[in-house]
């Protein structure tokens, strides 16, 4: 382990001679090592430094299957008894495993990710969560050269089969190449629980008389454009890179310094006679080299010891989809493309908090994100509004993880508010490291106003949630939403003649038309604004400021009463082209109190209105159609998502046909809203969730395991007469389920399932 201690010794000294690091990144040793052993310490009885045995999920009876396989890590080798993890029982390989045996273009390959390190599988780039370049609206993910790229271009030997899958039930990209006297398996994966770690490995089983050849091709790709490295170092079986991106977002303190510590590959790899052998490449990456060196040393003894694969396994077993998950009966395409869409998603968020701060969910994930590519990786009303929702409601602790990346860049927001002449909190349509605006499209970031309403109504659906109060009171929660309502106040205009408040030259949703005078949804979002302190405060027993409420209470919402329905902005007229769902989000998910023939009319009447448009569009209209119980219209605008599904691995695009933006998490978010929140009926209220659930189409069940509500976990059930509801947890209280239209009213105990006739229900407090 020489090498490894001379890798540690020589980031030291990187860290004492280089300054540039950010005050809220920097660590010590000894913050580390206790940080690491916290993150470990998520594996339920296991020791976080203990490499004795391979964890859990393993009976007495596995160790039938035991076999000797030789760990090889460049010239360190160990020989161990190997068991393998078996699949975990409740997931159904069918729809978690995505198998091929032809690789997609470029663009359609899955993407490897853990919220702080990602990557799209084969690529020749990986990004760093944070680590952007260019100054202000330039600013993009820096491109890092992908030391985890690796392939098996040769084999000295004839290969029958060749398969290519994403495992999303473990959370890896597998190929598999077989002969009849040979096995060989290459995986990929960013670690769950090491998360500066992508992880390359390729074991061998060699059946033949004589040895055989692999030989392998490290994908960098062309030096980055994004970086300057500032030292190159190979140290046994480890190259160091150390670098700075070229030029920071704001100020010259924020020239963030990175770290790449990756292990060497060989350009041929040998396995002898009736050998089976592992060998890993270990990829670490972060922003501290004390960071970088010890996970990686981390990494190297977890896999020496069978460890590697097994933790990460189990993070993705039991923290993701044994605690939360969607399946449907009669529909493997179905469920496939569900696992598929919870997988990207969940890929994005960390698992544990980590050293430096999370940076929150572009439109494309952390995999993508160059300049003038996949919106540069910003951050924008995408994460509030199209992929918070799913995850808050199966992990209210992920979801938590999103909203603080907006209080982390609260500050920022006062700042952008008091230079664009406004009071409070006003966050700027795309950030990226420093909070601060970089939008590249001037008109967007002078007039697309409504993400600072959009957060506030996250911030609500949070609340309303969880009751998080420390959350309010304590980590910055109130600040925030008190700020965001002290910006609207500042930025409506009163209109005397007229007793009401306006919000003048703004873009909607709609981004074909601005600047627009009150814009509806721009309108009733800060209306939301307005009214959460009132509500939120009141969890803490504080009181809001009055004036707040007053001015909700005269806040203009443009409504035609003739047609009984809503015109997007003053002046707009029927059969006016728009670009997305604007108006048809009033009903959801902001929830306003409209009525069935004013929700049909504006459904109809954008409908018709809106030819195209991004993804997540049309599971909003299905949404609103199955409100209105019409099955048929829900079924065609739900299925009309699929056209920017891209097989084999599941893919989303931005447009239909693969057009536009790629991974898009947007679009992801907005299909499973449709499935949660239109087929599963979901609708949280501040004193209720309540459920009203349809089958999807084709299907014959309808299962959402671990529904996260006030501290306890709910498991539903769904099928074309009955549903079932099982509390797996406690919560924060006794709770109850009540069936308005009969006045039943059931108390829950935990593991007693209950069963009701299909119907319109809620989830309350006793």
């Amino acid at each position: 382990m020489a090498g490894c201690l001379q890798v540690r010794v020589l980031c030291l000294l990187f860290c004492i001679t280089h300054q540039y690091v950010a005050a809220d990144i920097r660590m010590s040793i000894k913050e580390v090592n206790d940080r690491t052993n916290v993150s470990i310490s998520i594996l339920s009885n296991k020791q976080p430094r203990s490499f004795t045995t391979r964890g859990q999920g393993h009976s007495d009876s596995d160790s039938r299957h035991a076999k000797y396989v030789t760990m090889i890590h460049g010239n360190t080798q160990k020989r161990i008894k190997y068991t393998e993890r078996p699949y975990p029982a409740f997931l159904n390989p069918d729809v978690t495993v995505f198998t091929t045996e032809q690789l997609p273009d470029a663009m359609s390959m899955p993407t490897i990710g853990n919220g702080h390190v990602a990557t799209v599988v084969h690529s020749d780039t990986m990004y760093l969560g944070g680590l952007y370049n260019g100054y202000n609206v330039t600013s993009h993910r820096a491109r890092l050269q992908s030391t985890s790229s690796i392939s098996i271009t040769g084999f000295s030997f004839d290969v029958d089969t060749r398969k290519y899958s994403l495992d999303v039930g473990r959370g890896m990209y597998i190929e598999r190449y077989t002969s009849d006297f040979v096995t060989i398996e290459l995986k990929m994966y960013a670690h769950q629980v090491l998360f500066s770690l992508l992880v390359t490995e390729i074991s061998v089983i060699n059946g033949l008389a004589g040895s055989v050849h692999l030989n392998l091709s490290h994908n960098l790709g062309p030096p980055s454009d994004d970086t300057d490295i500032s030292n190159t170092t190979v140290i046994g079986d480890a190259r160091l890179y150390m670098g700075y991106i070229k030029e920071p977002e704001y100020h010259a303190k924020d020239k963030m310094p990175f770290i790449i510590i990756s292990s060497i590959v060989p350009d041929v790899m040998t396995v002898a006679a009736g050998e089976s052998v592992r060998r890993v490449f270990i990829t670490s990456v972060d922003f501290t080299s004390y960071l970088a060196a010890e996970y990686f040393q981390l990494g190297l003894d977890f896999f020496l010891n069978d460890m590697l694969e097994s933790t990460h396994e189990q993070v993705w077993e039991q923290h993701n989809w044994q605690k939360g998950r969607i399946d449907v009966g009669g529909n493997n395409n179905l469920s496939r493309i569900n696992y598929a869409a919870m997988y990207y998603l969940l890929s994005e968020i960390p698992e544990k908090d980590q050293v430096e701060p999370f940076f929150g969910i572009s439109p494309g994930g952390l995999a993508h994100g160059a300049l003038n590519k996949d919106y540069e990786g910003h951050v924008f009303w995408d994460q509030e509004t199209w992929m918070f929702p799913p995850m808050l409601l199966l992990y209210s602790d992920k979801g938590k993880k999103i909203v603080k990346t907006r209080v982390r860049n609260h500050a920022a927001a006062k700042q952008y508010a008091q230079q664009r002449g406004y009071q409070g909190a006003m966050y700027p349509w795309e950030i990226a490291f420093s909070g601060l605006n970089v939008c590249p499209s001037t008109a967007c970031s002078k007039y697309e106003q409504h993400i600072t309403g959009d957060i506030a109504f996250a911030f609500k659906q949070y609340i309303m949630m969880t009751r998080d109060s420390d959350f309010i009171e304590n980590e910055g929660g109130a600040d925030v939403i008190t700020d965001i309502a002290s910006f609207w106040m500042s930025r409506m205009t009163y209109n005397k003649s007229e007793d009401r408040y306006e919000i003048h030259e703004v873009m909607p949703p709609d981004e074909y038309h601005y600047p627009v005078n009150n814009s509806v949804y721009t309108n009733s979002v800060a209306k939301i604004s307005l009214l959460l302190p009132k509500y939120a405060l009141s969890l803490v027993n504080k009181t809001a400021d009055p004036k707040f409420e007053e001015n909700a209470k005269k806040t203009y919402i443009p409504f035609n009463d003739t047609g009984k329905w809503h015109p997007e902005f003053d002046g707009y007229t029927q059969d006016t082209t728009v670009k997305q769902a604007d108006v048809v989000l009033l009903g959801f998910p902001l929830m306003e109190n409209i009525s069935t023939d004013v929700r049909k009319n504006d459904l109809n009447i954008y409908e018709k209105a809106t030819p195209g448009g991004p993804a997540m569009t049309w599971g909003m209209f299905a949404v609103g159609w199955l409100e209105l119980n019409d099955t048929s219209k829900a079924e065609a605008a739900f299925k009309k998502q699929f056209q920017n599904v891209i097989p084999p691995f599941y893919t989303w695009s931005e447009e239909p046909g693969g057009r536009g933006a790629r991974n898009f998490l947007t679009g992801i978010g907005g299909y499973l809203q449709s499935l949660m929140f239109g087929y599963g009926g979901f609708r949280i209220f501040e004193d209720r969730l309540q459920f009203d659930p349809t089958l999807p189409p084709d299907t014959s069940t309808f299962n959402i395991t671990g529904v996260d509500y006030l501290g306890g976990y709910f498991d539903f059930s769904f099928d074309t007469k009955y549903m079932t509801i099982n509390q797996t947890k406690s919560a924060m209280d006794e709770m109850k389920i009540v069936v308005p239209s009969t006045g039943q009213a059931q108390t829950l105990d935990i593991g007693v399932i209950v069963q009701y006739q299909r119907c319109k229900a809620a989830l309350m407090l006793v």
